[in-house]
């Protein structure tokens, strides 16, 4: 088993060096073993959004390639990889959770799961009354702190699992329900606070 982990390991050492020395033949072989393993771990944490899974795969290659100096074979290429996929899945999150409400249509950011927080009660029946609610659920996350908001999107907006949410925030599970708990709350309380005002 050493001497199969030495020779993947001294393998991978060449492939490094080969880019670093910008041969565009370990590019493609460098591409070719790493792009699905790469793709099946991202698409699982992106709710299986293809599009975005590519998007993502292509940025952790760009960004592997400009760090490679940073690479320093203390682990397995492909743990290294993953590292960096984890930061760019991240980054895409918080890139979502900081986005602003599109003009375009009010559907393209499902707040059901937000509502049910703050109010228990049926939906409003009348349009009118269910683009208020859309707009004050919207305030009340805005409201939140940047770590609230984003285990809020995550959670209910994403309907990812609390380990997947744990992954992406680096923190550990019972961390993140405890995050979640208090977002929660927070979230009812601006709730509250703004259908008192209305």
């Amino acid at each position: 088993m050493t001497i199969a982990g030495s020779t993947a390991q001294s393998y991978e050492t060449k492939l490094v060096e080969k880019l670093r020395q910008g041969d565009s033949t370990a590019m493609e072989e460098f591409y070719t073993i790493y792009r699905s393993r790469l793709y099946s771990l991202i698409l699982e944490q992106v709710g299986r959004d293809e599009t975005v899974a590519e998007d993502l795969v292509q940025d952790v290659f760009l960004a592997a390639l400009g760090s490679l100096d940073k690479f320093r074979g203390d682990s397995q290429l492909y743990t290294w990889l993953r590292s960096i996929a984890f930061h760019k899945i991240n980054d895409y999150y918080r890139h979502q959770a900081r986005r602003p409400e599109p003009k375009k249509s009010p559907h393209d950011f499902d707040v059901t799961e937000l509502e049910q927080i703050g109010d228990n009660q049926p939906a409003a029946s009348t349009q009118m009354e269910s683009e208020e609610v859309r707009q004050s659920v919207h305030q009340a996350l805005a409201d939140l702190p940047q770590d609230y908001q984003e285990v809020l999107v995550l959670k209910y907006l994403k309907d990812m699992p609390v380990l997947a949410i744990s992954q992406i925030m680096g923190r550990s599970p019972k961390s993140v329900e405890g995050l979640l708990s208090r977002a929660r709350k927070a979230m009812r309380d601006n709730l509250e606070s703004s259908n008192h005002k209305s």
